[in-house]
């Protein structure tokens, strides 16, 4: 019987290291919108939210649509209807975040509730697809000097557009508004 290997690329590691930061937020807002403390972290909502329209948006789903989708699609055409969906999911999640910005400047909490939860559950499905069946797919056929070449692309861009140190300044973030919203430690408590 033969081993099955699987491949990993450092262009899809990268990705699923942007979601963790973004899954550790999308994971406040849905403790706060479960417990319905809305109205008591307004401000914090904010944050957030604007963090997802930033590192979310303009980073991650960016990385992906000028970088990663158009590589792996030349080595993984099989993948094209997939990746058409997932590029429509993402300027759902833009509009998400707009609609969640907009009701957080309204201050009405019913709706900040209503479409904060609405973009928490899409990103999350959206996660999950691609690190379950996209990724792994993709990864398997993405050939090594591809796979560099874009880990090159994203680096430009990342120093271009955000600093070289967004990486530590995104993950700080989400550890320092986590545990000013829920307490130190509080996913850990509960795992």
């Amino acid at each position: 019987m033969a081993d099955l290997v699987t491949i990993m690329r450092i262009s899809v590691t990268l990705l699923q290291y942007d979601h963790g930061i973004v899954r550790q937020v999308l994971d406040v807002i849905g403790e706060i919108v479960r417990t319905h403390r809305t109205s008591k972290h307004m401000a914090e909502m904010k944050e957030m939210i604007d963090f997802l329209e930033q590192f979310l948006d303009r980073f991650h789903h960016a990385k992906e649509e000028k970088f990663f989708f158009p590589a792996a699609l030349e080595e993984c055409p099989k993948m094209t209807e997939t990746m058409n969906r997932l590029v429509e999911e993402h300027r759902q999640a833009r509009r998400m975040i707009v609609m969640a910005l907009d009701a957080v400047a309204s201050g009405d909490v019913s709706k900040v509730e209503e479409r904060s939860r609405e973009l928490v559950e899409h990103m999350t499905r959206h996660i999950t697809e691609e690190e379950n069946h996209v990724f792994p797919a993709v990864e398997n056929d993405l050939r090594e000097d591809t796979d560099l070449r874009i880990r090159e692309q994203y680096d430009h861009f990342m120093e271009e557009g955000f600093g070289s140190d967004y990486y530590q300044t995104a993950e700080a973030f989400a550890n320092e508004i986590q545990d000013r919203v829920l307490g130190a430690g509080f996913f850990k408590g509960i795992a």
